[in-house]
């Protein structure tokens, strides 16, 4: 008698300790997973901003930074707060916000990282964006190289207790693993070391159960006391929002061990007796009518009492949702109930006179048929609720333009793209332009790849001097690029600059000459920037012909801001894919002709790139042969129009970026150079079928033209 208490006891204690060790083995899963690595970490940071809680602190953070770098916006307060609470929102802020916390979090679990702040770069652009319909001359009052602090981590004690957990976990990443799985083996030995397996399944399902609920219970309770650190109202909201995104798991582990609880409590009573939920209910409602006959039974039934009616008096619609879930798992427990009564029906019963081997027999076939159902259904349980598997986070659901490219590597994919394209029509003053639009209107068009010319310029009355003492350009080189009658135009406007210089020397973008038409370069690389952070879902390339300093070129991308957005990874096989270009917000590839080194992020073009000829006189001259670059390079340059310098002509784009004609040529370049044009450049890009071409030369759905 004294043995089989003492092995009861045993099993339910290593029972019990089972189900302890698989909650705690649960709860440092979660706490790795959301907190210790670097993606799920910036997953969950970027998607608490879609909880209101959170954008509204974030947005008032904004708008503090704001008004600090321009104190006269203090009065528009409130609309900037406005118009940031919906920029946070967006799938572009989101982005920046899972760059910028993955960066963070490297910093601080870094082996001398000990404090950093998540901040978002840029934000002023999307400020910028989301006001500009509201009140224009509002949004261009706002900076834009604005810092939207998102969290802070490593200052204070908490702060500090996290990083010194975390080199805990670090150091002991089997820890998670070990729990669980010893906490299943504790509860196999001490089930199987129990006298009577019914009672040890109905005893593991309780266990199972309670601890389903303190998980269960957890997560509003840690919401509190997250909720209870900050100390001014937003930021308690904002606490109690990311704890919920970072700790949303632990719901999934509750429901899984109630599940798993309410299985084995319905398996272990199927076989022990026939259940009466009316009994059960009566017994439920008796032990809160009648009192204890002990002290202690008095004081359990008080205790009980007191915590849910204060709970719901305190959290009234947290105490009936979780009412609602109590319900839920009633009404489970009695479907399993039934289930498992059916099957333990199923076995034929033994005549009562029958032999007790045989009886045996049929009482351990019973429990064989249980145990196998039951097995099912935690097997199902645990299936579901499984942790997800890695996804891929589309920003805005796709990968320039299309969800298929994600997984494409650079040099898998068609880059529709325009031949000098800062020569556009809608620039005032611009002579011999060779593109419809402008940069901002082709980025938003579709173009994904940029040939720009760069060279020094001084602004002298109202135009731009080309600073050629800077340049080591010919004539010759000139007539090659404007013609002879271009080069004669821009002498004979240079003659006409009696004035003085009216600025500095800078960078322009100009075609041989800026006094044909100049942009300032930092103006174009803006409103590149500024697309980037709206639409964070493109990837694009440069090919500039360039006749400045490597350096005096990064110095412009870093005045812009599109310095922070390059690619610096090697510019070689194997590329990476949009997505991964994408996730590290490294947008834009920058190649330049003259292959001059100095820029770890500047790459000769020629080295990386091949191409075809570029001075075709008629359609009919369009070949695939090689021209710069051999036939090494692994990314690949189609240039597709006719040269009729210094006058380009909209008739002969017609004619070549016809669909036809485009596929056409770019399939016989493949089969002739052994690669599909990675970049294929066209004059006149709105003028034929240039993205509709770029759709099926990349494997894409096209639609015939209207």
């Amino acid at each position: 008698m004294v043995i089989g208490s003492i092995k009861k006891a045993v099993a339910e204690l290593l029972i019990a300790v089972g189900v302890l060790s698989l909650t705690a083995g649960a709860i440092v899963s979660v706490t790795r997973r959301a907190l210790f690595y670097p993606e799920a970490f910036a997953d969950r940071l970027a998607a608490s901003l879609a909880d209101p809680r959170v954008a509204a602190f974030v947005a008032d953070r904004m708008a503090d930074a704001v008004i600090k770098q321009n104190p006269d916006l203090t009065a528009f307060r409130p609309l900037i707060v406005g118009a940031a609470r919906g920029a946070v929102s967006s799938a572009a802020f989101q982005a920046l916000a899972r760059t910028a916390a993955r960066t963070a979090h490297a910093g601080l679990f870094s082996e001398g990282g000990r404090s950093v702040i998540v901040s978002v770069p840029d934000v002023g652009v999307l400020l910028r964006s989301a006001l500009t319909t509201a009140n224009p001359a509002l949004a261009e009052k706002v900076p834009s190289r604005v810092q939207g602090v998102v969290a802070s981590m490593g200052g204070s004690q908490i702060d500090r207790t996290v990083i010194r957990l975390w080199q805990v976990s670090r150091r002991s990443q089997w820890l998670a693993g070990g729990l669980g799985l010893g906490g299943v083996l504790l509860i196999l030995t001490g089930t199987l070391l129990a006298s009577n397996l019914r009672h040890a399944m109905v005893r593991l399902g309780l266990d199972l159960l309670v601890a389903g609920l303190v998980l269960l219970l957890l997560a509003p309770t840690g919401r509190a006391l997250a909720a209870m650190l900050p100390h001014d109202d937003l930021a308690k909201a904002a606490a109690a929002g990311l704890w919920d995104a970072f700790t949303g798991s632990l719901w999934t582990w509750a429901y899984v061990l109630c599940g798993i609880g309410l299985v084995f409590c319905a398996a272990g009573l199927s076989l022990i007796e026939r259940f009466d939920p009316r009994r059960s209910a009566l017994r439920v409602i008796a032990w809160l009518e009648t009192p204890a006959e002990s002290t202690q039974g008095r004081l359990l039934r008080s205790a009980a009492c007191l915590a849910v009616g204060g709970f719901a008096m305190v959290w009234p619609s947290r105490a009936a949702s979780l009412a609602v879930v109590l319900v839920g798992g009633a009404l489970a427990f009695v479907g399993l109930r039934e289930v498992f009564e059916l099957a333990v029906r199923a076995v034929p019963e033994v005549d009562s006179h029958a032999p007790s081997r045989a009886a045996a027999t049929s009482a351990g076939l019973r429990a064989l048929v249980v145990v196998g159902l039951a097995a099912a259904f935690v097997a199902g349980i645990a299936w579901f609720g499984r942790p997800p598997p890695p996804v891929i986070r589309p920003d805005s659901g796709t990968c320039n333009g299309a969800a298929e490219l994600c997984g494409r590597r650079l040099d898998e994919v068609v880059f529709p793209a325009t031949h000098n394209a800062m020569s556009s029509a809608d620039i005032q003053d611009w002579l011999f332009p060779q593109q419809e639009k402008g940069i901002p209107a082709q980025l938003q068009d579709g173009i994904r790849g940029l040939l720009f010319d760069v060279h020094y310029g001084i602004p002298v009355e109202g135009r731009v001097k080309t600073d050629l003492d800077s340049e080591s350009g010919s004539r010759e080189k000139l007539e090659k690029a404007v013609g002879r009658e271009g080069v004669d135009a821009a002498m004979r406007i240079r003659d006409r600059f009696a004035g003085k210089e009216e600025g500095k020397r800078a960078l322009y973008l100009c075609h041989g000459f800026c006094e044909l038409g100049a942009t300032p370069l930092v103006k174009a690389l803006r409103q590149t920037h500024e697309f980037l952070v709206q639409n964070p879902g493109e990837v694009l390339i440069f090919v500039i012909e360039d006749y400045v300093s490597p350096e005096d070129l990064a110095a412009t991308f870093a005045e812009s801001g599109l310095d922070g957005l390059v690619y610096r990874g090697p510019a070689a096989p194997p590329w990476p894919s949009l997505r991964e270009m994408i996730d590290t917000r490294q947008l834009v590839l920058v190649l330049i002709e003259s292959g001059r080194p100095g820029v770890s992020w500047i790459h000769p073009a020629f080295e990386v790139m091949q191409e075809t000829p570029y001075s075709f006189k008629q359609p009919a001259d369009l070949s695939c042969a090689a021209n710069r670059g051999g036939t090494e390079g692994s990314l690949f340059l189609m240039n597709n129009w006719i040269d009729t310098t210094p006058n380009p002509r909209p008739s002969n784009a017609a004619i070549v970026n016809a669909y036809e004609a485009l596929v056409a040529r770019a399939r016989r370049c493949e089969v002739e150079r052994g690669k599909l044009p990675t970049v294929v450049a066209v004059d006149f890009y709105r003028t034929g079928e240039l993205f509709r071409a770029g759709r099926a030369l990349n494997g894409l759905p096209t639609a015939s033209a209207e």
